[in-house]
């Protein structure tokens, strides 16, 4: 499979830079094919003389991977080639492409490149074939905040919806951030859409900040100190769809970070 756009952008340099665009050299019909997204792996048991499978699952653990083929107008000579060679390959980890196209400036997929095959036309070199494996099965928007400030010094108890849209069905852990103000020492979310599932740090310090990125989860405190036995272990997470949170702390600022995940073909 391959993908289609206009040019791209690879660990922040755009292809322009390497006098490349996006170019399709094997095509000659109207039909075209590009990744929606990696497959759908299910989990079912035969059982003899049954004539219907017992299903236990889905599930999507193969990364997407797809092809992108690039080139040039002019010739690529071979210093050219090196350098666009270094830039793409042998890096040391994933790193974010994004696709020149107006539908998907948002989105950028974690990828490595792990092959590249030389195009040539007349005996000149036009173009690249290049291979990338993404480090899941989808691409995603790129990180969004929600944010909250809150004057004075009490304590705060409030609701707000969040509607997570992502296309991983599974659930979004964001990164929470949040400072206390002159009288905090707790703080607890509750997501009534998730069994009323409580999110919960107690006994920390008036004006501490703490992050916690619950995918990786990791917690770390503006004191320096440990405070994971501050907190209940319930990793914050959210549903797909709506979550009514309530939150109740005297609480100054919260973020939430998050990204969605996107089943796009390019």
């Amino acid at each position: 499979m391959s993908i289609y756009g206009k040019t791209f952008i690879f660990d922040s340099v755009p292809s322009e830079f390497f006098n490349l665009k996006i170019l399709d050299f094997e095509e000659t019909g109207g039909k075209n094919n590009s990744p929606a997204g990696s497959d759908v792996q299910i989990m079912q048991k035969w059982v003899y003389r049954k004539p219907k499978t017992y299903h236990f699952g889905n599930y999507q653990n193969t990364p997407l991977e797809f092809n992108l083929s690039v080139g040039s107008i002019d010739p690529i000579s071979g210093i050219d080639r090196g350098r666009i060679s270094k830039w793409l390959l042998g890096r040391g980890s994933y790193l974010k492409l994004q696709i020149d196209q107006d539908d998907i400036q948002n989105v950028y997929y974690n990828v490595i490149c792990t092959s590249a095959e030389n195009i040539y036309v007349g005996n000149v070199q036009r173009g690249i074939k290049l291979h990338f494996v993404c480090d899941s099965p989808w691409g995603y928007e790129f990180p969004r905040t929600l944010s909250y400030s809150f004057a004075g010094n009490e304590i705060k108890n409030f609701t707000f919806d969040f509607y997570n849209s992502s296309e991983d069905g599974g659930y979004l852990y964001p990164i929470v951030e949040f400072q206390l103000n002159t009288i905090g020492n707790s703080m607890t979310i509750t997501n009534y859409n998730d069994n009323d599932r409580v999110f919960s740090f107690t006994g920390c310090q008036p004006l501490e900040t703490i992050t916690i990125d619950n995918y990786l989860q990791t917690v770390t405190s503006s004191t320096g100190l440990l405070r994971l036995t501050n907190f209940n272990k319930n990793w914050f997470r959210l549903v797909p769809g709506r979550n009514n949170l309530r939150v109740v702390s005297g609480i100054g600022t919260l973020d939430i970070t998050y990204s969605f995940a996107r089943k796009i073909g390019a």
